[in-house]
């Protein structure tokens, strides 16, 4: 069957056939997968920036936003049956399990021994059919078939405000997102719908088609937030002056959640974290309460704004998709 990804001896990018998978154990599930989404990983991943292959292999099948139609099932499933869609959860707990692993936290694994599909050391979703224990696979409602390929990012999303809000010590009003892509719109509807007051902060142009989507949600947009004081900061630019930047806009007490953000030569204040309250923390993939919640959000967000941040292109497209500029709408969605 087809697949696409990264290969590590040329160092290229490409397209190949691989043998299709099978049920090997009683809760394994068969999916044909059917949408793919891409993301600032993703072209990470194209530049060996970051990720690695399975063990003793050269080849990395791509793609960790995705969403399929269950096939088969193993003889253990109970919950799944074929036609039903799914949304896989990426990330894989190390071995031995440690604490975290061991009680369904792999988001908050210990030791850096997870593996991720489609990242580290475990295929992806960029091919025709894929097998996952029922055990990583979240069920889909019929009715959000069309934009669960969102679920897997907006997941992210979801574990970062949950935690921002639980670090927060008063009852925050207000936040402010760093970046209009597909994570700072999401973040954007996420803090909509919890009733805070919300802002992003980008470098789109007034008349972008990001900024008039955020405008037709309700959402503020800043071209500068000189001036700025939010409870909560979110970045999701993957730049560092922007996380800095966010730092400034951080009220007192504030809470500061730093999703992309690589290292940084720049000033971190100390003092204002100190005499201020302020807290600032990473977070990194999602626990299945995430996952949960994004599909309660993703039933409640507006269908034609969602709509409008996915743009779909064809499974053979992905080579533009990772070396092109970054398309209009915030998410590109390629069709298997």
């Amino acid at each position: 069957m087809r697949a696409i990804g990264l290969d590590y001896t040329q160092r290229t990018l490409t397209e190949r056939d691989i043998p299709p998978p099978h049920l090997e154990r009683d809760d394994d599930v068969l999916f044909r997968v059917c949408e793919v989404g891409v993301c600032g990983t993703d072209r990470e991943l194209s530049a060996f920036r970051v990720g690695y292959p399975p063990a003793r292999e050269d080849f990395l099948v791509l793609g960790h936003e995705a969403v399929g139609q269950v096939i088969e099932t193993g003889r253990a499933v109970a919950s799944l049956r074929p036609g039903d869609w799914v949304a896989p959860m990426i990330r894989r707990p190390c071995s031995p399990p440690c604490a975290s692993c061991a009680r369904g936290r792999r988001d908050l694994c210990l030791t850096g021994g997870f593996r991720e599909r489609g990242i580290f050391g475990e295929h992806g979703y960029f091919t025709e059919y894929a097998v996952d224990s029922v055990h990583d696979l979240v069920a889909v409602p019929p009715e959000l078939a069309g934009h669960a390929v969102l679920i897997e990012p907006l997941s992210v999303v979801e574990k970062a405000i949950a935690t921002a809000l639980r670090l927060h010590p008063l009852e925050p009003r207000s936040a402010l997102v760093l970046g209009a892509g597909a994570i700072g719109i999401l973040a954007a509807l996420a803090f909509q719908a919890r009733g805070l007051a919300v802002s992003v902060h980008s470098l789109e142009p007034s008349d972008h088609a990001r900024v008039r989507l955020l405008e037709a949600a309700g959402v503020r947009y800043l071209a500068s937030i000189k001036g700025e004081t939010h409870y909560i900061v979110l970045e999701a630019t993957g730049s560092p002056d922007a996380a800095l930047a966010g730092l400034r806009a951080l009220a007192p007490a504030g809470v500061c959640c730093v999703l992309g953000a690589p290292s940084s030569a720049g000033e971190l204040p100390f003092r204002d974290l100190i005499l201020k309250n302020q807290i600032v923390f990473g977070s990194v993939n999602a626990s299945p309460e995430a996952f949960t919640a994004a599909l309660t959000d993703l039933a409640r967000f507006d269908r034609d704004l969602v709509s409008r941040l996915i743009r779909r292109a064809r499974f053979s497209d992905l080579h533009q998709t990772i070396s092109g500029p970054p398309a209009d709408a915030p998410k590109i969605v390629h069709v298997l």
